[in-house]
């Protein structure tokens, strides 16, 4: 056989990172040779692709990044499309997809430029929307992440015990690799004391990557008909924490068990963002120190000419308008304080901070973000800094015109 696949992506990829093929063939001294890389997405009967890759002068294989082609087909799924949807569990399609890729080669053959394609074909693999940093990309074992046994990971690098407000949106996002039955919800009282259970039915998704809802407004809209264990609704106010954990066939886990403890602002207004992770999945965080706005207004003027005749005579007025406002647009900006937070809080918000998604939680709409106006963010140590808060100035992701004339 001609080509060979010398190495390989992984099975499942973060799109945004480097996914590379290393491939060589017995025909690479022909005249004008080059490879060729043909891409199927979703199992595609057509092409979406064809990419032809020159030799590498050292050795004469071929080396191809495909990431770029599949990041173009992928985006995103923030939660369910609308907040106060009721299902259990949600499949999260825009965030992964499958592929193939066939290798084939041209070179001249008696003086004719000749292709011949689809010599060898790499089994399906699949990437998702997320983007790593160089070493998590470098250790990534997506095995940590499959939900087929116990104390697999949730998409998230958020720390646990994570605060989070009574109308706040929020959803975990996980791998499913093994068909999940159930998920459970277990609630507690301020002095630690069990409330009650909740098992909500988990079934009806069977998407690669899905969520679930997490947060207490997300929670409490699950219908009662998902619910196979207690009714809503699930937080009330004497819940003061609730641990989330999921199931294959009730009562053994397979994830590991997320912890969020129910804080309310006693002074300030509170204001959730979530947002894109790393791992392409949805986090939310709290802001419980209020917010203070600031509308940005742009304004373009032009001169005119009055007609100040009247009748048969020129007559000024104060009230004659020689400039004229024609273009006006508002542009709103949000700064939102924190409260007191952690080290590992402070790590994890390096991902606020550079996300390319953001959405601010407006009661039971998200209004998308354009940017968090930073250019830097330094990671707070306890041993240095001891207690820490932030702040961040959002541009929302919209403006506002007035225009005359």
């Amino acid at each position: 056989m001609a080509i060979n696949i010398l190495a390989n992506p992984k099975d499942f990829a973060p799109v945004y990172n480097k996914m590379e093929y290393l491939i060589s063939s017995t025909n690479s001294g022909e005249p004008n040779y080059a490879y060729l890389v043909d891409i199927y997405i979703n199992g595609s009967g057509t092409k979406t692709v064809r990419l032809r890759i020159p030799l590498r002068p050292s050795d004469s294989y071929g080396k191809v990044d495909i990431h770029r082609v599949l990041e173009s087909a992928l985006t995103s799924n923030v939660g369910n499309p609308d907040p106060t949807a009721d299902a259990g569990t949600y499949n999260a399609d825009n965030s992964s997809l499958s592929y193939i890729v066939e290798f084939g080669e041209e070179y001249e053959v008696a003086g004719v430029l000749t292709q011949f394609p689809n010599e060898e074909t790499d089994i399906s693999r699949k990437a998702f929307n997320a983007s790593l940093e160089k070493r998590p990309f470098i250790n990534w074992d997506v095995t940590e992440y499959e939900m087929d046994g116990i104390t697999k990971k949730f998409l998230t690098n958020m720390p646990d015990n994570n605060k989070v407000s009574i109308d706040s949106h929020g959803w975990l996002y996980f791998k499913e690799e093994t068909v999940l039955s159930i998920y459970t919800v277990v609630t507690y009282n301020s002095s630690g004391t069990l409330i009650s259970s909740f098992k909500i039915d988990a079934t009806a998704t069977s998407g690669d990557i899905q969520f679930i809802p997490s947060s207490p407004a997300s929670l409490n809209n699950i219908d009662n008909a998902n619910i196979t264990l207690g009714s809503q609704p699930i937080i009330d106010s004497t819940v003061a924490s609730y641990k989330i954990c999921l199931g294959l066939v009730s009562p053994l886990s397979s994830s590991e068990t997320r912890t969020f403890q129910i804080e309310e602002s006693c002074k300030y207004n509170s204001n959730t963002l979530i947002f894109q992770n790393n791992l392409g999945a949805f986090d939310s965080f709290t802001f419980y120190n209020g917010d203070v706005s600031t509308t940005d207004i742009e304004r373009k003027d032009m001169k005119v000419n009055v007609d100040n005749v009247v009748s048969n005579d020129i007559v000024y007025s104060m009230n004659e308008r020689e400039k004229v406002t024609y273009y006006t647009k508002k542009s709103e900006t949000i700064k939102l304080m924190s409260d007191w937070i952690s080290e590992e809080e402070s790590n994890w918000l390096l991902e606020l901070m550079s996300s390319p998604e953001i959405y601010l939680q407006e009661g039971n709409e998200l209004t998308a973000v354009a940017k968090i106006k930073a250019t830097n963010y330094a990671k707070k140590k306890v041993v240095r800094d001891k207690l820490f808060k932030i702040e961040v100035m959002l541009e929302l992701g919209y403006d506002d015109y007035r225009q005359r004339i």
